[in-house]
């Protein structure tokens, strides 16, 4: 099962910690860790996703607010990627935050 989401997210800028570089509109670069609970209190879990940006513009360090969708192939997503919950972008380290703004499937 795949599991898609919208969401919104920030990337810091490279000199905050965030990428060296911009990633392609469409990437699996990222790892998407998502908390428990309404507002993503409690024990963050790691998810492989493909993010895909809805304006196939790059992911540039620094961006605000840039509309994606998120695929995974994890059926434990269903608990974690519900409309409003908050999480974290890596790629080594925190380099973004997001917030799902509704699911597709």
């Amino acid at each position: 099962m795949t599991v898609q989401a919208k969401a919104l997210i920030t990337l810091l800028p490279s000199d905050q910690g965030g990428l060296p570089h911009e990633l392609p509109f469409r990437t699996q670069s990222l790892v998407v860790c998502a908390g428990t609970g309404e507002h993503g209190e409690g024990p963050s879990r790691p998810f492989q996703v493909a993010i895909t940006a809805d304006d196939e513009e790059p992911l540039t360090p620094g961006d605000w607010l840039h509309v994606v969708t998120i695929a995974t192939t994890d059926d434990d997503a269903v608990e974690y990627l519900r409309p409003g919950e908050r999480f974290r972008l890596w790629c080594g380290h925190d380099v973004g935050t997001g917030i799902v703004s509704r699911r597709l499937i």
